[in-house]
Order: C-alpha cells, then structure tokens, then sequence
C-alpha cells in the first residue's frame, strides 16, 4: 500500500486517530507528549483545532485542562505497558475507549471511541441492580402478601420477581415469571388482559385496585389486586403489584345474597298467601301478592291492619305447639274462607315474629261435606267437579279416577284400576325431586286426613311435572267401616297463572305498561278520604300524535306513547300513581301534595320530556293540574279544571310544538335523501321568478315559497335505501314512492299553518298529459302552483349531481324541457322559464 493511500486511510477513519511524541521527563517522573498528528474525527471527538493542537505539549491543550487527571493517568501508564491498551478516559459529560500502541521509545499511536452511551447504561443497569437487590432484601422476602415487580421498557411489560407468598398463591415461580412478558406466561387472554390493566396504571402514574379471577391448580381463585407505579432515579418504570386471595370471602358474599334471593322470592312469587305478624301485638307486617288477592285488600290496607280483623285466633296460635290450623278467615267482601293455616314463630334485628302459609280450603272442606252426605251421587260428584280425585280400596289400588283426575295424570280408568296408588302417581318434592310419602297408605295407616305439601308435584304418564294440592281421607260408613281412601288434588299452576293474568290486565293498559282507566277509577275512590288531602290532580295530553303516525306510522305513535308512560312513573316514583286515561290522554294522582308540590312535579314532567332523545323528535305533553283542597269540592271538578287547563296549554303550546315537527321533519328530510335546504332556495327562486312574470298576487307567492320548501316532506315516511338507492327503482320500490305525496299531505293538513298548501303537496307530481299520481289529473285541473314547481323542480333535478346520474349541462337540459311541453309540463310555464334571465346566463 502507497504512503499516499495510507494517508488517506488515516484522515478519513471514522474513529479518532492521534501521534504523539515524547519530548522530554520532568522531576514529577511524567512523561510530557505533543500532538505530532491526529485525523479529522481525533480533532471532533476532542473539539481542537488543528493549527493550534498540532506539536503542542498536551497539558496545554485548553480544552483538556479540566480532565486532566484523567488524561495525566492516562499518559502515565504508558511506560508500564508494552502493548496496546484499552482505557476509559471522561471528558466532561462523554466518555471514550482509548487503545494506545507505543511505536518506538518516543512515540505513540492511539485510537479514540465514542461510547458515552454504551457506558451510560452499563452504569445505570449497576445502579438498577444495586436499587433492586436492596428492595429485594428489605421488603420482598419479609412480607407474608403475594407481592410482584414489573419492569416497563420500550413499551414492553416484563416480569421481574414475584415473591415467594406469591408463588404459593399462584403456583408460579419467579424463575417462570422472570424476564417475561404477561403473554408469554399466560397466553394472549389471559396475559393480553393483564398488560392492559398494567399499561392503564402506568399512564395514569396512579395507583389502583380491581378484582381480577383465575385457574390455580384446576380451581378458580378470586384475587384482589393492587398495583403502584414507580419511577426510579434512572426514570425507569416499574410496576409494584400486591395479589390478596378473597375467593372465600366472595363465596359467602354470593351465598349470601343468592340466600335473600331465595327468601325474597319465595315470599313474593310463591302462589301460597303469606302473612307476617307482630306476635306481640298481632301487627300485620308484611303480605305478599297471593295475599292481598285472597283478601280482596291492597297492601298498604293490609299493613295498616291487625290479625284480629280477619280472625281471632292469634292467641291460639301462639300457645299451641302444633303450628297448623283451620280457621274462617274474613275478607274484605266480608264473605269467609276456610283456611289451612302453618304458623311458624321468626326472630327478625330481635323482634319476635309470626309467619303463617294460608291455603284456601273451603272448596274441599265443602267437597267433604258433600261426600259424607252424599254417598248416593257420588260418582255425578266427583265427575262434575273441577279437582281431580281418586280413590283406592283398602289395599291401597286404584278403583276410581274421575275426568279431572284422567287428564292430569295421563292415566284412563282401565289403564289404572286396580294398579298401586304408588304406580299411577309419581308425586315427589318440588324442591329435591325425592318421592313424598305415599298419602293413601298414612291414611290407611293413621286413619286421619292427611295434606300433601305445598311445594308437592306430580310426574304424570307424559312426563310432565304439575304442582297440585291434595288431601287425603278415609271413606267410612256410618259405623265407622272403612272402605279405602279417596284424595282430592288439583293442578294449580294454570289457575294462579290466569288469575295473575287476569288481574293484571284488568288494571294495566296492555300498551304502555302502567294503570289503565279502570285502576285509576277505583283509585278515586279510594283517595277519596280527607286523610289524602291535599290531593293533586295532573292531566297530560301528547302533543303531535297524529302527525306522527301519519309520516312515522303507529309503531312509533306507540314508542312515544310507552316513553311518555315510562317518563311518567320514573318521575312521579312512589309519590303517586299515573294511568292512560284514554288515547294520547294520562293522569296522574297525587295524594297529600299540594300546589308547590303539584307544580314542581309538573317542572320535573316537562324537563324529563325536553331532556330524552330516545325518539325522533322530541316529546311535548301539555299538562294541567288542579289541587283539591277540602272535602266540600267534588273530585270530579278538580278533574275537569285540570283537564280544561291542560287543554289551554295545549292550544298555546300547539302552534310551536307543530313548527317543531315541521322543522325535524325537514332536517330529516336532508339528511335521509337527496333534497337539501339549497335545492328548496333555489326552486323558490325559480318560482318567484315564474310567478312574477304571471303576476301573481303576494299572498299566491308566498304559498309557492311555502310549496317550494315543503313539496318533498312527505318523503320523510320513505324507507331511506329507496330514497338513495344509486341505480333505477323497481316497480315495489316505485310504489313505496309514489306514497310520498299523500304522506306530505296528511303532514299539512295536520299543521293549520300549512294547510293552505295540503292540497299542493299532494298534486305536485300530476302530469300535464294526466299521466302523473296519485289521482291523474290533467291539464288545468293540477293547480297552477303544482304546474310552475314542476318545471322548476325538473330543471334544477337535471342540473344538479343526483346518487344515481351526474348534473346534466343546462342547455341540455333546457333542450329537454322543450320536448316535454304539453306531456310532462304546461307549455306556457316551459316558454317563460326559458326565457328568465337567470336560466339563460
């Protein structure tokens, strides 16, 4: 190699390359060096200049005098080495790898890198693990919780330790866990959900804490987890994470809750009446639904009643061991019912209470009468009533099955005479499906009557599970002989559901869910006591329901009404009771509150209606409301003053509500089709023009303004994929079109304020030649109106992008207006639209 391309070599090496020579020795015992030569990047590194470094002794170098214990150490322990060398050498704030090669006994060859940030991190990972070893001796290891440690580097979630309560809780150790993503340990589910409740902790630099479950050795574990994050002294993240087993206590939080559950349903959904008594003071405390049907009363009248009030035998009651009971309970009707009657003492917060399961017996303790006394027609009896019964000899097999008893067990009399009782009836517990015991056989056994359970059923031959009700008796003669058994049972599954049914409607408006007339008829009645007064009268009205139905359809007159109910019952809660009166009408009674009461009601009714957007328009009720003060005022007036204030309301408040409509109609019109504001502004302009050369009178001009903008409103009640379908339409989708003109005109017909142009709406698209729709009128019976939009409107269709053609070129299109004279258009309106100034420039 030529000294030429060594020297070019040397120069352009991107490393720093440097000559020095030894001068001479001072007293100190140092050497003392020049710069003899050095490359470019030499020179950069150190940031000399040439002229001024080259043969200078370096501790002269000024840049260098700051570090020069560094560099004098450096160039002192040259004289103990007789090869190349490599040291860390620190100027100011970079660091540089020197190797140094001696040449001969006075000169030296040394090549200098960069490695600032390479020593950087190799000091900052010394730290990291002095700061973490320490961590780990302090705390780690001297904790009983389940404890981790993440580290968060380059967007990258990595396990560092967990300690060893946290293997236990877990099963994995920290030699699984260490250097590893949540993914990589758990998979992509299980470990993708974790790093994002990791990720959401650390951009928040909050700590937090969630429930969190998982698999530990085939059993799902509930943990609670706490995570912190930290930012060390190198401002590195990491993750501080604590696990806290509470499987256990969530388990006897969920039996707990399911066992209230459990209790609640069974008071509330049972179809057995059940009472709740005081059992000092004979207090009823609480009644179920089943209850207040049986006794003909409302709740709140059973809970302001004693036990006494029905019957008198509370006492009894409490003294006998025995907790079942017959007894003739009085209704509200004041008919009497016999009832069997299980009582069982309750403690509830350490009040003594009485809970009694109340079935209605009198139809059987009738059918025993009978029996008894009616041995004769007999088998007409048993045949005629509702029950089913069977009966046995004194062996215990079947001799008879009457209709009832035929079609609820799936058995015919041949197929079950003479067969075991046990055989045809399959009866088993409701609740654990373990058989009962067989009813026939204690009763031949004991001789007594004998109930089955309340939560009894029977397996009938098809399969089928029924709950019934039974007893059991002996069938005795005169002296005493037996002669087998008889049981009566019924399925009362069907007969609780339809009376529930039943009840239901009859006081519940099938449409919107809430009281219907008939409830709140009875509700007068009962409200009408002064213990209610004051007694607030409130009388809704639904304002725009007709148009509604008209452009939306009854399907979403019916939403609006079943929000206005819904709206209704969620303001007025507990404080009252709201009723569809009749058709788009309501009333809401609202007993004790008075005209402050009664007003600020009314504010929150008619913020919950500005407030919803559930519907395509907003929802506008007017309300009314009288308070009746005294008893000396007739309820029936504080109805009509609430009624005829709703109404006055309601004409103050139509004129806006309608402009309301109109105005969502038309944004609904622009944003469903291919109509904007600006086509309606310039066919206006097209007409005025028109109308102006026909001289037209003021008031004509406004209606053809009017027209203008509201001839297409109707096509609000189009399906929207007809009205932007971008090819041609079919002939259904033709027919659904051609709707949109009587749509339009119910809409005006509807608004007093357009119904001046009702009858435009629904001519616009007639054709001069009477082939137009919907009624094909011809010539000069389509209104003049009608004849000038249409020209109008054609034009500006042609000129305009529509989805399924671009704008035609207005010459074309004018060329095309003059073919349809005397078809589509009136001739006459064609040769002045042609000839205004606007079209023609």
């Amino acid at each position: 190699m030529t000294a030429e391309i060594a020297g070019k070599i040397f120069m352009q090496i991107p490393l720093g390359c440097a000559f020095f020579e030894m001068v001479s020795e001072n007293t100190s015992h140092r050497n003392e060096y020049v710069l003899a030569d050095a490359n470019e990047a030499f020179f950069k590194y150190l940031g000399l200049d040439r002229e001024n470094a080259i043969s200078k002794n370096i501790s002269l170098l000024p840049e260098l005098t700051t570090d020069a214990p560094h560099w004098h150490t450096f160039f002192s322990q040259l004289n103990q080495w007789n090869h190349d060398m490599p040291l860390m050498v620190s100027m100011e704030s970079r660091t540089f790898k020197v190797t140094a090669t001696k040449l001969n006994e006075n000169s030296l060859f040394t090549v200098w890198d960069e490695i600032t940030d390479t020593w950087q991190q190799y000091e900052n990972e010394q730290k990291r693990n002095e700061s973490l070893s320490r961590f780990n001796d302090v705390f780690f290891e001297n904790t009983q919780d389940g404890l981790f440690l993440v580290e968060y580097v380059n967007g990258t979630l990595r396990y560092v330790k967990n300690n060893e309560a946290h293997e236990q809780m877990t099963g994995v150790s920290s030699s699984q866990l260490k250097g590893k993503t949540p993914v990589e340990v758990l998979g992509e589910v299980d470990g993708g959900a974790l790093e994002q409740s990791y990720l959401r902790c650390i951009e928040s630099k909050r700590g937090m804490m969630y429930e969190e479950s998982s698999y530990v050795n085939g059993s799902q574990k509930n943990w609670l987890v706490r995570l912190t994050p930290i930012e060390d002294h190198d401002k590195k993240t990491y993750l501080f994470g604590s696990r806290m087993d509470i499987t256990e206590l969530k388990d006897l939080k969920k039996d707990k809750e399911r066992l209230l559950k459990n209790l609640n349903s069974m008071f509330t959904e049972h179809a057995a009446v059940m009472l709740i008594t005081d059992m000092e003071t004979g207090q009823i405390l609480d009644a179920n639904p089943p209850a207040c049907l049986f006794y003909g009363y409302s709740k709140e009248e059973l809970l302001a009643m004693n036990i006494q009030d029905i019957n008198d035998m509370r006492q009894e009651a409490l003294c006998r061991e025995n907790r079942y009971f017959l007894y003739c309970h009085r209704l509200k009707s004041g008919e009497t019912k016999m009832v069997d009657v299980y009582s069982s003492p309750i403690t509830y917060e350490g009040t003594p209470q009485l809970f009694s399961i109340i079935f209605d017996v009198s139809d059987r303790e009738k059918f025993r009468d009978d029996l008894y006394m009616e041995k004769v027609l007999l088998k007409v009896t048993l045949n005629s009533i509702g029950d089913g019964v069977v009966t046995t000899n004194n062996e215990g097999r079947i001799t008879y099955l009457n209709q009832t008893a035929q079609v609820i067990s799936g058995w015919n009399q041949a197929e079950a005479y003479l067969k075991p009782f046990h055989e045809i009836f399959d009866l088993r517990n409701a609740v654990n499906g373990k058989h009962v015991t067989n009813p026939i056989q204690k009763v031949l056994k004991t001789g007594r009557t004998v109930e089955l359970a309340h939560d009894t059923v029977l397996l009938n031959k098809q399969g089928n599970i029924i709950p019934i009700a039974d007893s059991a008796a002996s069938i005795r003669d005169d002296n005493g002989i037996g002669y087998g058994v008889v049981m009566v049972f019924r399925d009362v599954s069907q007969t609780l559901k339809q009376q529930q049914r039943i009840l239901y409607l009859s006081y519940h408006d099938p449409l919107t869910g809430i009281h219907n007339r008939r409830y709140q008829e009875e509700e007068i009645l009962r409200l009408d006591k002064e213990a209610m007064l004051p007694l607030t009268v409130i009388m809704g009205d639904v304002n725009g329901l007709k148009v509604i139905n008209d452009v939306f359809g009854h399907k979403t007159g019916d939403l609006l009404l079943k929000e206005v109910a819904k709206i209704m019952e969620f303001t007025i809660k507990k404080k009252g009771i709201a009723a569809r009166w009749g058709g788009d009408e309501f009333l809401i009674l609202l007993p004790k509150t008075g005209v402050e009461g009664a007003q600020e009601m009314i504010r929150k009714l008619e913020e919950a209606f500005d407030t919803n957007n559930t519907l395509p328009l907003q929802i506008s009720v007017s309300l009314g409301f009288d308070v009746r003060q005294t008893m000396y005022e007739p309820l029936h007036i504080s109805l009509h003053k609430a009624e005829e204030q709703m109404y006055h309301k309601k004409l103050l408040a139509g004129k806006s509500y309608r402009n309301s409509i109109i105005n969502t109609l038309l944004a609904t019109l622009y944003e469903k089709s291919m109509e904007t504001e600006e086509h309606a502004l310039r066919l206006e302009t097209y007409c005025i023009a028109i109308a102006d050369k026909l001289g037209l009178a003021p008031e004509e001009k406004n209606e053809l303004s009017l027209l203008a903008m509201l001839h297409d409103i109707g096509k609000v009640g189009i399906n929207m994929e007809i009205l932007k379908k971008p090819g041609p339409l079919n002939e259904e989708e033709w027919k659904e079109m051609r709707r949109h003109p009587e749509i339009g005109y119910r809409i005006a017909q509807n608004t007093p304020e357009l119904s001046t142009v009702a009858e435009y709406i629904l001519s616009h698209h007639e054709r001069f030649d009477g082939s137009g729709y919907p009624r094909g009128l011809k010539g000069e019976e389509i209104p003049l109106l009608c004849r000038i939009l249409s020209v109008a409107d054609s034009y500006d269709a042609m000129t305009n992008h529509r989805v399924y053609r671009k704008a035609m070129d207005s010459q074309v299109a004018m060329e095309e207006m003059r073919r349809c004279k005397g078809t589509q258009f009136d001739p006459h309106i064609v040769d002045i639209f042609l000839g205004l100034n606007q079209i023609n420039k």
